[in-house]
This record gives structure tokens, sequence and C-alpha cells, in this order.
């Protein structure tokens, strides 16, 4: 019989699955209201329908059935719905309310943190400015101001002074699809990410890669790098934190992505959660790192069975995004296949075609695509990371003369 995967969101993030879940014998259907998500191209079918319509879906899908699992790897958007569908379907192990709520809404993972005893710091929440910014009155400055319901990055604002926050909150809240935003306090150190593994009520596998971000105001994910050595304090600090997290979410099996800083202190702070894996390629990363394949984990326990976990000695891997620092329609694309010759690339997806239209690196949505890399060492994976930056060129139809005042460099983290 076909066993059939829903895949709640097509976005680039998501490619990784489709392409998986086809390698190890599951059919895959799309759900997403734009019929150019990167995920209908490649899913074995494609239902035109938004991941906030648990209810349309069902109409749709629910006399099937070969559905056997509902995924939701690219975005917190459709856990909710992924938990709906889950329960009205009868599935295995249907995402609990608690870790739906903590992915959807930061405030409320902040209230986690503090009862689960994981240390925290000082935020304040409100729907209107006026509100906030009595509020905030006590915080620290600088700060970041966010939606409480945003991922991807999309209207993290930074903000220098009490003075600047109510056009900080005004611009956030253009992000927000509650209407909702967070102030935080801006921890300075060392931005991280977490992804782990829930089996049965324990964490059966973490990992944590070095995040670089772009500077402000955009904070934008441009990396990945794994495996990272944790300060003494932080690395025994941190399974209990991650027990302590996913048995306040009531979180039996599954997988968690977290994002985290380590302050200069050794303190390790997380600062959200995802009941999903983590995007941007970060999947690949930790299979070619660690031997440990996330993918067909998650889906292992979707379905109901009991994922294998094989994993090796640490191999120096990342994951670089490919990206543009101006807009314009892209005319042309140089040494692709140069880079796809060489043995430390891994992976490497596009989500742009000569004659897209591209735009800068403001969101992780506008990404031009990723490349995974695996090396023996450290300095040979950032030798190919650099060899890669200047063999792949963008070229972009801006009407200048010469062709290479069109390149669009690929950034270096």
């Amino acid at each position: 019989m076909r066993r059939t995967l829903v895949v709640l969101g097509g976005a680039d993030g998501s490619l990784g699955v489709y392409l998986r879940a086809r390698e190890l014998g599951y059919h895959t259907i799309c759900v997403d209201v734009r019929p150019n998500a990167p995920g209908a191209a490649v899913a074995d079918e494609y239902l035109q329908l938004s991941v906030r319509a648990p209810e349309r879906i069902d109409a749709a899908l629910g006399e099937r059935t070969d559905i056997v699992g509902v995924l939701c790897p690219a975005s917190d958007v459709g856990l909710p719905t992924q938990a709906w569908l889950e329960r009205r379907w009868n599935l295995p192990s249907p995402l609990p309310e608690a870790a739906v709520a903590a992915s959807v809404d930061k405030p409320v993972f902040r209230a986690v943190c503090e009862r689960a005893g994981v240390p925290t710091y000082r935020s304040a929440t409100a729907s209107s400015i006026p509100e906030l910014l009595d509020a905030a009155r006590h915080m620290r400055f600088p700060a970041l101001v966010k939606p409480v319901d945003s991922s991807g990055s999309r209207g993290v604002v930074s903000c220098a002074n009490p003075g600047k926050l109510a056009s900080a909150v005004a611009e956030s809240l253009e992000f927000s699809f509650s209407g909702r935003v967070v102030v935080e306090e801006h921890l300075d150190g060392r931005h991280l990410t977490i992804e782990a593994l829930v089996v049965d009520g324990e964490i059966a596998f973490h990992a944590v890669t070095a995040r670089t971000i772009t500077p402000p105001p955009l904070f934008v994910t441009t990396a990945h790098e794994m495996p990272v050595d944790l300060p003494g304090k932080a690395a025994d600090a941190l399974p209990g934190m991650l027990a302590a997290v996913a048995a306040e979410l009531r979180y039996r099996n599954g997988p968690l992505t977290f994002d985290a800083v380590l302050q200069r202190d050794d303190e390790l702070y997380l600062i959200e959660v995802g009941a999903r894996m983590g995007g941007n390629g970060i999947a690949e990363v930790v299979r070619h790192c660690h031997g440990v394949d996330l993918m067909a984990a998650t889906m292992s326990l979707a379905v109901g069975e009991v994922p294998v976990l094989d994993p090796h000695p640490p191999v120096p891997a990342l994951v670089h995004i490919l990206a543009s620092d101006r807009a314009g329609l892209l005319a042309e694309i140089d040494g692709l296949a140069e880079v796809r010759a060489m043995p430390e690339v891994k992976d490497l997806h596009l989500f742009v075609t000569e004659g897209s239209f591209v735009r800068p690196y403001e969101q992780a949505g506008y990404k031009l695509g990723y490349v995974v890399l695996s090396a023996e060492s450290t300095s040979a994976l950032w030798s190919v990371e650099n060899a890669v930056r200047g063999t792949l060129k963008f070229r972009l139809d801006t009407g200048n003369a010469s062709p290479a005042a069109n390149d669009v460099a690929v950034p270096k983290p």
C-alpha cells in the first residue's frame, strides 16, 4: 500500500524533506497556497491551500486511506494545522498543544523556560505601542523587537535606545499575523542553533551549529557550521536544559529546533523553539557531520515507527546560504558545474533560474539557494567554501555595460 506524507509548506527550507521522502519510498503531498513554491515542483502531488486552513485540508484529503503522517518542516506557521490534522486523522504522536503554543508565540516559550528552570532574560510583550512602551521601560538597551509569531528573521528590528522603541515596534508589527510583538534584551554572544530529537520522551540526540547572521538591523542566517565545541559549563548544562523544556512541552516524539545564544560568561540561553526540524539545510549538515538522518528519523516518528540513529564521530560540515545584496533579474549563473564537481560539495540547491527576479537578502525566504559542504578538517572546509564563493557567480541584468559590474558576490559568512 502506498504511504503518503502530507507536507505543510513548500518553502525552500522544505525541499530536502520532499527529496528524502522520495528516497525512502514515501509519496508526498505539498500543501501551499503558492503554486510556484519550491516544494510544489518536487512533490508527488500539490494541493493549493493555505497551511493555516486545517478544515479545508481535511475536506480535500480526509477521506484518503493512504496518509500515514503529517510534517511541517520549513516554518512554525503550519504547526497548529499539523496538530489539528494529526488528531483529526488519528495519526501517531500528535503534536501537543503546549509545543505548538511555544513554537508560534515567543512569550509563551519564555514562560516555558522559566517554569523549566532554564536560564532566561527580560522581555515584554503587548499588542499596542503605548502598552509596550510602558512594559519595556525598565529593560536594558539595546533591545530586539520581534513579532511574537514570525520566523526566518522576518520583522526582527534592532532598537538602540528607548527613544527609538515606538518606531521599531511599529515596523515589527507589520510582520505579525496576530498583531503582537515582543521586546527582548539583546544578548551579546555567539549565535547557535540546536537540533534535538525526542524519542519516547527522552532526548535521543542533539547537535549544535554555529550560526552566522547578517549584521544589524537584519539578523538573517548566512551559514551554519558544525561540530561546535561548547565550553564545559554550557556543554554540561545543555542536555538537562533540553530535557526540561521537552518535559514542560509534554513533547514525546519528534524533532525540536532551538535558536540559542552563548554569552561571553559561558551562560547558554535558549531564545526560540520550533517543534520541527530546522531549515536552511541544517538537517543535511547534521547528516554529513554526525551521521544522523534527522529527516528520516522525523518521518519514522511521524508514522509511529522507531527511528534508526547511528551517529559517527563528527566530520566538519557547513551550509552556506547563497544570496544577493541587490535586486534585479537574474541573467546568468556561472560556475555551477564546477562547483557541483567539487568532492566536498555534498548538496547544492538553487531556488532561482535565469530570468528570476532576485531580491536583496533581507529575509530567509529571499535566498538564491544553499550549498552543503563537508571536509576532513575545519581548515579544508573553509578553503572549499572560499573556492565556492570564488567560482559561483550570479549575474543580474541591471543595464550596466560591464558584465562583471553586475556580478552578485556569494556572501562570506
